[in-house]
This record gives structure tokens, C-alpha cells and sequence, in this order.
């Protein structure tokens, strides 16, 4: 079977990037592993599926530069081109003419209005079915030949009959996402068949994932959710802070902060250095108003032991574990506490470090932090610069977002901008 163009993932950046390449004119076909599109898009945002978010642009001179913050890669820039062309305005007005208006929550986060992930694959399958669009099913593709004359593209696919079955195209989109979410398809297949083309690779590692961290009293914090301030360390060095809900599980540290810094400790894991997690459990407070709060506390309370002094402030599960880390008994009267023993509390409250041993498996986390390399692609099309007529969109390629709908829009942004620079190529 032959089509202008054919497109490799029936994920975000793939939907994206066939209802706009169809909408211009260009015989368009989807080649999916799974029996149904979009089914990682299924799987997001807690079953409600965060489209975009907002938050970053709001109120900003130049919103793709503000949106540019929160990308990262081997090339800090590659995204501006990408984002400039298509950026949240453009994601919102596109969903609305598709028939999935958008609604907003907390934070700037954008979801359908009706809160359910399954809209966003229902808008889609009847955005393909009206456009006549070509979707191929339950095909999984093996290999992807290349050659000087028409057509360009080979693709051999295996169906769910284990018949193979061959496509061409002129064309070809690879729309095939990370490492994340396997078991929704995206297995990182097309690493491989990028490779092939002759692409380089930059070491994928998950992203927006929970901590692993060396602790003795990892068990007795396990279910504790706290509001605070959390710092990543790199051989003794702060890299990146986050503030917001830190949960405390039996393998380490996760919630909100956490995800946001797990990229960070993953590329410098890989790297071979030294991390830590540094805990802030009083971030409103410097370090001399924590001082002064606890001396007023123990003097307000000096009859009371050190444990019970703590009663009202700290999570009761906390309180033995911080006691313990400081080496202080916990039945010690305020009135008896040393002021050397002070100051170690102290410091432990604005700073609880945990070594970080590893990040949770891909299989854990929502992003991938790596895939094919940037410099080997056009900024402003995304084709490829060793493969002409092969574009690439989404989590393949070596981009990655922060936490709140930040790689969905990266997913839109590149499927959009592609199959426009297909167009203008086709149509000049």
C-alpha cells in the first residue's frame, strides 16, 4: 500500500501531525502498534489528560521564550523554532476548531473540559475519520528501507496475524515517543530504526520520575506527604530547586518537586556524579527565623520533652526519624537541651539530605530525557539532515519537558510544525 506520506506512532505528535498534514492536502496514513490510537494519551494526567499549560506564558513579552524554560536537550535552543511557530494560543485555538474545548485548573493546567482523557481520542478518531485519514491498526513495524528513487520509503510491518506486511511512502514522519509508558507500544523502537537511517542516539534516561535515595529509616517515613522545599546537590553543588507536596515512600522521595528534579538526577547519575537530595521542611522560614521559632517553642515549653515539643508542627511519623537523625533523645526536657544539639536541629530542618542512589525505571517514570539527536535535525521543520523526507515529532528526539502538560505540548508543537513544513515542501 503507498501514500504520500506515512506516519510511524498514532500518539500525540503523530494525531497532531496527521489531522494538519491532511487538512493541507497530502495523502496521509498512520502506522500503530496497538489496536487503538492514543493510548498512552489515555493513560495521562490521571485519566483527564493535560493537554497544555499556561502558566509560563501568562502575562510574558515573548511566551515561546518563556516556554523555551522549561525544555531540555543536548541543544537548549533547538525547541524556540518549534514553539514560536506553535505555541499554547495556538494549541487552544486548535482544539476548539477540532470540537475539544479546553477548560483550566490549578496552576495554569489545561485539561478538556470534560475531564476525561478518552475525549482527546474520541476528537481525534473522528478528526481522522472525517479527513480520510488511512489507519493501520495492530501494525508493528520492523524495518524502514530508504532508497534514491520513488518510492522513498520502505516500511515492513508484522500485523496481529504475524503476516508481514510492506507500506511505501515518499514520506516519512517517526512520531514513535520514548522509552515511557511501555506498556501502552512506546518501547523505544524507533531509537532503533532512526539509528538505521543513520541518526545518533543520546542515552535516553527517564524523566519527571520518582527518587531513589539511600536512608535507614526509609520503612518509618513511608506515607508521610509534606509541604516543602527540595534541592538538587551534584558533588556538593545546588542545581535546581523545586518547592511544593514531597511524599516519602519505602524506595525514596516522589510528589510534585521531586518529579520536577528526577530528570536532573538521572543525566547526572548517568554521568557518574555524586547526588543528593537536600529536604527544606520549613521553606517559608530562613534559617534564623527557624531558630528563633524553636527557641521560643522550647521556652514557651520547657517542661515539656523535646518529642512533645515538636507536637503541632511536625508530622507525628516525623518526629522520631528527625529526632534520631540528630542523635537526641526523644524523652530529653526542652530545659535540658544543649545549644550545640539545638543548632543540629536546626540545620536539619532547612537541611535533611538523602543520597541519591538511582531514579525508578522507565516503567515509572512520564518522560523520557534523551533520544535522537537535535543537531542531526532542521530547528525550524524538524526533517532530518541526513534523510531527506524523514521528519521527526515528540518524545523520539532528544527533547524533554517539565511536569504539567510541558511534553504533551511538545507533542502537538512538533507534530503540527512537521507536517506544515511537509506542506510548504510539497506545495511551494
Amino acid at each position: 500500500m503507498h501514500h504520500q506520506l506515512i506516519i510511524i506512532g498514532a500518539g500525540a505528535s503523530g494525531l497532531m501531525a496527521a489531522v494538519t498534514a491532511r487538512d493541507l492536502g497530502i495523502d496521509t496514513a498512520i502506522l500503530e502498534s496497538n489496536g487503538r490510537i492514543g493510548k498512552k494519551i489515555g493513560m495521562t494526567g490521571d485519566g483527564r489528560c493535560n493537554i497544555t499549560n499556561d502558566s509560563t506564558v501568562t502575562g510574558a513579552d515573548d511566551e515561546a521564550a518563556a516556554l523555551l524554560r522549561k525544555y531540555y536537550g543536548s541543544q537548549a535552543e533547538f525547541p524556540l523554532p518549534v514553539l514560536k511557530q506553535f505555541g499554547i494560543r495556538q494549541t487552544i485555538d486548535t482544539f476548539n476548531v477540532l470540537g475539544l474545548p479546553l477548560t483550566r485548573l490549578k496552576e495554569g493546567l489545561l485539561y478538556p473540559m470534560s475531564l476525561q482523557a478518552a475525549s482527546v481520542l474520541d476528537i481525534f478518531e473522528l478528526a481522522l475519520e472525517e479527513r480520510n485519514v488511512s489507519v493501520y491498526l495492530n501494525n508493528k513495524v520492523l524495518d524502514v528501507t530508504v532508497s534514491t528513487e520513488h518510492p522513498r520509503f520502505k516500511i515492513t510491518c508484522r500485523t496481529e496475524t504475524e503476516e508481514q506486511v510492506v507500506y511505501t511512502s515518499e514520506y516519512l514522519f517517526l512520531c514513535t515517543g520514548g522509552l515511557t509508558g511501555q506498556n501502552a507500544g512506546t518501547d523505544g523502537s524507533g531509537y532503533a530504526l532512526a539509528q538505521r537511517m543513520g541518526h545518533t542516539l543520546v542515552k535516553p534516561v527517564p524523566a519527571i520520575v520518582q527518587l531513589q535515595v539511600q536512608y535507614p529509616h526509609l520503612k518509618a517515613l513511608s506515607g508521610i506527604k509534606l509541604q516543602g522545599r527540595a534541592h538538587i546537590l551534584v558533588n556538593g553543588e545546588v542545581v535546581r530547586s523545586e518547592t511544593g507536596e514531597i511524599h516519602f515512600a519505602e524506595y525514596g522521595l516522589s510528589g510534585p518537586p521531586i518529579l520536577q528534579l528526577g530528570r536532573t538526577a538521572a543525566v547526572h547519575l548517568a554521568r557518574g556524579d555524586s547526588v543528593t537530595v537536600s529536604v527544606d521542611l520549613m521553606p517559608s522560614r530562613t534559617q534564623e527565623e527557624v531558630k528563633q521559632f524553636l527557641e521560643m517553642n522550647w521556652g514557651t515549653f520547657a517542661h515539656r520533652s523535646v518529642a512533645e515539643s515538636f507536637t503541632g508542627f511536625l508530622h507525628k511519623k516525623l518526629i522520631p526519624v528527625l529526632l534520631k537523625e540528630a542523635k537526641i533523645d526523644p524523652n530529653l526536657l526542652c530545659q535540658d537541651f544543649s545549644w550545640k544539639t539545638k543548632g543540629i536541629f536546626n540545620k536539619i530542618l532547612k537541611r535533611w539530605d538523602f543520597k541519591v542512589t538511582d531514579t525508578r525505571s522507565f516503567e515509572n517514570a512520564q518522560a523520557t530525557a534523551g533520544g535522537i539527536a537535535t543537531k542531526e535535525l532542521v530547528a525550524d521543520t524538524l526533517e532530518s539532515k541526513l534523510v531527506p523526507g524523514l521528519y521527526l515529532a515528540g518524545e523520539v528526539m532528544d527533547v524533554d519537558g517539565d511536569f504539567g502538560g510541558y511534553n504533551l505540548q511538545w507533542a502537538w508543537s512538533s507534530g503540527y510544525v512537521a507536517a506544515m513544513a511537509l506542506g510548504k515542501r510539497i506545495f511551494r
